[in-house]
Order: structure tokens, then sequence, then C-alpha cells
């Protein structure tokens, strides 16, 4: 029993019996200090993979340097790997010993190519994962291309529940996403762009029994979206996302709340309730505060929320209407009323002129509007996924190459979801 072996094998997780250490040295390596570890790999043959014969003679080694995981990156540490080459006496076939450790004509470990692996799957950037592994960023690349091959292509199901929307990506295009708008919210595709055409060629490549069995598609209020939902997927319910809805309401409530702000001076009482504490507004009615009160400079006195509120709003009849139809709709959404949301839809005449023109858009999307207001699905999911890809091009200053970048969103799915494996498919 060699105790040397024993120890190195230990320490580096390494059980393959035909590689047996005997050595260990320091080295400068590429202009750093590095630990070599130098091992012998017998040749496991007994018969030539040419002749057949088992008449083999030793014909001396064949000396590799392997990379392998280092605890400390400062430090790498290597394999010298001594293989054993035989001859045949028969044929004059030469072989050489091979190990599981490190694949044929590769000087990067097996080991190392996991550890890769794993760290793509993080939010860090390429180079600082070929920093910590003493490989190139070229190479970190290359293992990048491969990863393409783990996840499945299946044009013959799709989700029950779809969620669509758009990301802005390599070169400031936008690219296509769609995912699982239910369970997991796996992602289903990612296109490099959103042109109608190209979404629809997508999803005419599964056939027309996994489309039909598309129950809903949430999506927001880009019309053609709409077009292809309907066009793709004939049995399918859509649905616009409630967040978009109250996006745009207190959108046009900001907008009309400055709008009668800039009618006053500056210095007027009516200027500075308008324009401080303009969070308030914004708030759901039902979570501002009534009991507690707060000092407000610009009031200079002791107020609750509800009364600042209610301050603001007795400035201007129209700027109240206003509020109260944002509220009374974020509610009717919450409590899925479809009836008191029509009723606050074409109940709009003493509103401000841009509540009109969002609430016109609503009647114009009726239909989407009360499935939102009756459906549980909506984009949130996709909206994490989307800041998700925002934090991975961050983190990375960008990507130049869309294929890299999808195949991140694909290893950082994995994490997230390991026992899932996504239908994602880069095109």
């Amino acid at each position: 029993m060699n105790p040397i072996d024993n120890n190195i094998k230990f320490s580096l997780s390494i059980k393959d019996p035909n590689v047996i250490f005997f050595s260990y040295k320091h080295q400068f390596i590429k202009s750093k200090p590095a630990k070599v570890y130098v091992a012998n790999v017998k040749a496991t043959y007994t018969r030539c993979p040419q002749c057949g014969f088992e008449n083999f003679s030793h014909n001396g080694h064949y000396v590799s340097r392997v990379s392998y995981p280092s605890a400390n990156a400062s430090e790498p540490v290597y394999l010298e790997l001594h293989k054993e080459r035989l001859i045949c006496k028969n044929c004059g076939n030469s072989v050489m010993a091979t190990t599981d450790l490190v694949n044929k004509y590769c000087n990067i470990s097996k080991a190392t190519r996991q550890k890769i692996f794993m760290h793509l799957q993080d939010d860090r950037t390429q180079t600082s994962i070929a920093l910590d592994n003493s490989v190139s960023p070229s190479t970190v690349c290359r293992y990048l291309d491969n990863y393409d091959d783990l996840f499945r292509r299946n044009y013959h199901s799709l989700p029950e529940h779809l969620s669509m929307d758009e990301f802005r990506g390599v070169g400031g295009d936008f690219h296509f996403l769609c995912i699982n708008g239910d369970g997991d919210h796996e992602i289903q595709q990612i296109l490099p762009d959103r042109f109608k055409q190209t979404i629809i060629d997508y999803f005419n490549k599964f056939d027309s029994t996994a489309r039909k069995q598309v129950k809903t598609v949430s999506l927001d209020l880009n019309s053609y979206y709409q077009d292809i939902a309907r066009l793709v997927f004939p049995n399918a319910k859509i649905i616009v996302d409630r967040f978009h809805i109250v996006a745009m309401m207190t959108r046009s409530f900001n907008q009309s709340r400055v709008q009668i702000m800039k009618e006053y001076k500056k210095q007027s009482k009516e200027y500075r309730m308008l324009k401080f504490s303009w969070k308030l507004y914004l708030k759901h009615f039902d979570e501002l505060e009534i009991k507690k009160t707060f000092f407000d400079r610009h009031l200079r006195k002791q107020v609750t929320q509800l009364e600042r509120v209610q301050l603001g709003l007795d400035v201007d009849e129209r700027l109240l209407n206003t509020y109260n139809a944002m509220q009374g709709i974020m509610i009717c959404l919450k409590n899925h009323d479809k009836d008191g949301l029509v009723q606050y839809l074409y109940n709009n005449d003493k509103l401000s002129s841009q509540m009109k023109d969002v609430l016109t858009t609503f009647k114009k999307n009726l239909e989407i509007v009360l499935n939102a207001s009756e459906s549980k699905y909506s984009n949130g999911p996709i909206e994490g996924i989307n800041r998700m890809i925002k934090q991975i091009q961050r983190t990375a200053f960008g990507f130049r190459n869309y294929h890299h970048l999808v195949s991140r969103v694909k290893l950082q799915q994995m994490r997230t979801k390991p026992n899932k494996k996504t239908l994602l498919e880069v095109v």
C-alpha cells in the first residue's frame, strides 16, 4: 500500500485504480506557483485492439499535464500523468493507457469541466470563471457552446398556460420570450427577434393537437401578440396582464396630477399638496394608514396618510374623480368583480383626458381585460425572468453572441429549477 497515493487520492477525490501517484512538487507554470501531483497511469489492455493477440511489450510513457480543480485559485493544481504505452509484437500497433480523469487528447480534467459548468449557473463573468479554474476565457466560451445539447427539443407538447413577453438583449435588439405560465414557470422558448412571422413560424412547428391544448395565454396589450395567440392557439383564452392595467392607470393619474399642479404657483399650498407625498396617491386605498399620524412639513401639521391624500384630491374635482376611477378598477381586479369593472370603464364623463384615453384602450380590449379580472394567471413570473436576464447581462457587461446569452439563461434556469429540464432551444 502506497501512503502517498492514498493521501493524494483522498485529498483530490480520485478513485481510478489505474492512476498511481508517487510524487508531488511545487512548480512555476504560466508564471504562477502551482502544485503538481505526479502519477503513473497503467494500461489495462489484455489483447491488441488491432489483431487480437496477447503479445505486448512496454514502450515507454507519454507525459501529459492536466489541469485540476483547486481550492485556491492563486495556486492552481496540475496532474502530471505518465501514461504507459504498449506495442504489439505481432502487428506493431501501439496503444496508450487511458483514465476517466480526462478525455482523450484533452489537457483539462473532467472535474474542471464540471466545475466550470457549475460556475456558469451562477451570476458571474466568464473571465472570473476562467481565472478560478486556470483556463482561458475562450475555453469557457467553447464549453458554453456545447451546453445546448443538455436540453431537449420537443414539438409534440405545449404547456396549458403560456405567458409571452420580450426583453432587450444582444445589440439592443428585442428578443421574444415565452414561458410556462403555471407550475414551475420554466422557459419554453427564446427567439432572436420578436417579429410576428418568426413567432408564428415557431409555434407552427407544433402539431395542431398540441396547440389546441393551450388554455390561456397571458400577455401585455401588444396588439400583434393577441393576433398571434388567436391564430396559433384556437382554444386559448387571452389574458392581459393586470400589472400593465394598473401601470397604465397610475401613469395617466400621475400625468393628470402634474398637469393640474402646474396650474398653481410653486409657493402656493395647492402646489405643495400635489407636488409632494405623490407616492401616497398611487398606494392602494385600503393600505393607507388611517390612525397613525406623521408630521407633514409642507402642510406644517400632523396628518394621517388618508387625510394627506384627501387634502390633495380636494384641490381639483377632475383629479378626485380620476383617483376614484383608478382605485375602483384596482379593487375590482383584486376582487375579480367583472360587473364593477365594466361600470367604471363606461362611467368616465368627469375624468381627466389622460385617464379617458386609457379607459378607451381598455374598452377596445374589453374581452381580454375582463379575462384578467377573473383569472389567476398573469405576467408576473415572466417579469421575474426578465429581471434575471437583465442581471445576467449586467454582470457580463453585455453579450455580443446571442447563443452565449441564451445558454447562460438556460444554465441559470437549471440552477433555480434543478429538478426540471427546460424545453428551451437555441434558434
